[in-house]
């Protein structure tokens, strides 16, 4: 099982992938079994850093890790997000433009041809 973290405003498999990581209102958590390409559970839990005054990516990257999160997919994030994804261990696939659901399936492909 792979647990996929994703930026969005109102969270849900049919919700756009946000514009910015730190920011966006909340975070669609998404289990698959890349095995089957299916999905387990969608989970959407608010994001700390979207009223944070600074540190707003550090803060959503946080937020990842501690749910068990082991891939990022969303935006570029910012430099200091960028570190602190890096740091805290998860994988960072940039997708925009698209749905949950479908960064799902990128997702699955990328970790498919590089796991």
């Amino acid at each position: 099982m792979k647990r996929i973290g994703i930026p969005t405003s109102r969270g849900g498999l049919d919700d756009l992938v946000a514009e910015r990581f730190g920011r966006a209102p909340t975070i669609t958590i998404v289990s698959v079994d890349p095995s089957t390409r299916r999905i387990l559970s969608v989970e959407v839990v608010a994001n700390p850093g979207a009223e944070a005054g600074s540190g707003a990516g550090v803060k959503a990257a946080q937020a990842l890790a501690d749910h068990g999160v082991e891939v990022y997919a969303g935006p570029s994030p910012g430099p200091n997000a960028y570190a602190a994804l890096t740091a805290l261990g998860i994988k960072i696939i940039t997708v925009t433009g698209v749905t949950v659901r479908e960064a799902v399936e990128r997702v699955l492909e990328e970790l498919a041809e590089n796991p």
